[in-house]
């Protein structure tokens, strides 16, 4: 029952990831349409939506890896496993799990310090208004932090499936 509990709260913000990314998205594409109308027909553009939107591009891109997990639309070949039997298919399940999990902890760990450094330092991109670059690297700590607990709770399920 907490099992289920955890899972569901887990897809919930999984969903309010993939919101967000989508939110994203029309907003970098309504500032790009605004900026080209500006340009072309005012002659004056808006300041820096090139790099705003450079500094949005991880929330839209990653944010959605762990529901693509969990939705089991990440690209997989199954070539061999395909033909093994149900043990053996469970085994290849359980370490690529416990290996992308490993891999998202070290890719959460290491983009946390980068966005705590950028966060401290107060580091912003160079364009003609301030933008904070950190904001831009606090999307990878944040989707490779779910990504992991997903892959965690599929090997969890597995488990308790088997």
């Amino acid at each position: 029952m907490a099992l289920e509990k955890v899972d569901s709260a887990l897809l919930r913000v999984e969903q309010a990831q993939i919101i967000c990314s989508w939110i994203t998205t029309l907003f970098v594409t309504f500032m790009i349409v605004i900026d080209i109308f500006l340009r072309f027909v005012f002659n004056h553009p808006l300041p820096a939506s090139w790099e705003i939107s450079e500094v949005l591009m991880p929330y839209i891109v990653i944010l959605g890896f762990a529901y693509t997990l969990t939705k089991n639309f990440h690209i997989r070949v199954s070539i061999i496993t395909d033909h093994l039997p149900s043990t053996g298919q469970f085994a290849c399940r359980a370490f690529a799990n416990v290996i992308s999990f490993m891999m998202c902890v070290m890719l959460s760990y290491w983009s946390w310090l980068r966005f705590w450094e950028s966060f401290v330092i107060r580091e912003e991109i160079l364009a003609p208004i301030s933008i904070p670059w950190w904001f831009g690297k606090l999307a990878m700590p944040i989707a490779f932090g779910t990504f992991g607990v997903r892959y965690i709770m599929n090997l969890i399920l597995d488990i308790r499936r088997k």
